[in-house]
């Protein structure tokens, strides 16, 4: 096996710092463990999401995971979704919600997996359940879209791996989150293998 470490640092409004250490453990056989460690220089700010981003090929256009679906559900909202195996289009991932935004988040991934017709890429949950989304779109190339008819042809697939995402509530039109639903900045360890 060969290791490669990375350190990384985000840099936020008003001097918050990401330091975002990683682990690669690479074998002969194709595995690659991903090991993460994420600090932050305040550990009191709300966070949307911790985790990865990955921009695929838009070819890897199938996504199957073993997780809560087969609709979108965050940690507040997934006592109604069943675990199981799954399996749609990544396009089929994007909830038609008129205001285009995120969305398509998937709670308790055991593994989940991309394919196109040559190639499977696959990332399965190490030391804890994942949370995982597959779509056609970038949270930035969302935003500024105010209706689904005006979404721009889609470049690549865009596959998050996270260890916290921030609960839905009703804040678009009442409460926040409960509490207990709103990742905080504190130091996190996530581990996945591709």
């Amino acid at each position: 096996a060969v290791q490669v470490s990375v350190q990384l640092i985000g840099k936020g409004k008003e001097d918050f710092l990401v330091h975002h250490n990683v682990v690669y453990t690479i074998t002969a056989g194709g595995l690659i463990k991903v090991d993460n460690d994420v600090s932050f220089n305040h550990t009191d700010i709300p966070l949307a999401r911790l985790g990865v981003r990955m921009l695929l090929s838009s070819d890897f256009s199938e996504f199957k995971y073993y997780g809560r679906g087969p609709m979108e559900n965050y940690a507040d909202r997934k006592e109604g979704s069943y675990i199981g195996i799954w399996q749609s289009s990544v396009a089929a991932q994007l909830t038609p919600y008129e205001k285009p935004m995120e969305c398509g988040n998937h709670e308790d991934v055991r593994w989940a997996q991309l394919s196109n017709n040559a190639s499977t890429l696959r990332v399965s949950a190490a030391s804890q359940l994942l949370q995982v989304s597959a779509l056609p779109y970038k949270d930035e190339d969302l935003r500024p879209v105010e209706y689904r008819i005006d979404l721009p042809k889609p470049s690549s697939t865009v596959l998050v791996i996270a260890a916290k995402t921030l609960g839905v509530g009703s804040w678009g039109c009442g409460p926040k989150p409960l509490e207990q639903y709103i990742p905080l900045s504190t130091p996190q360890q996530f581990s996945y293998t591709l």
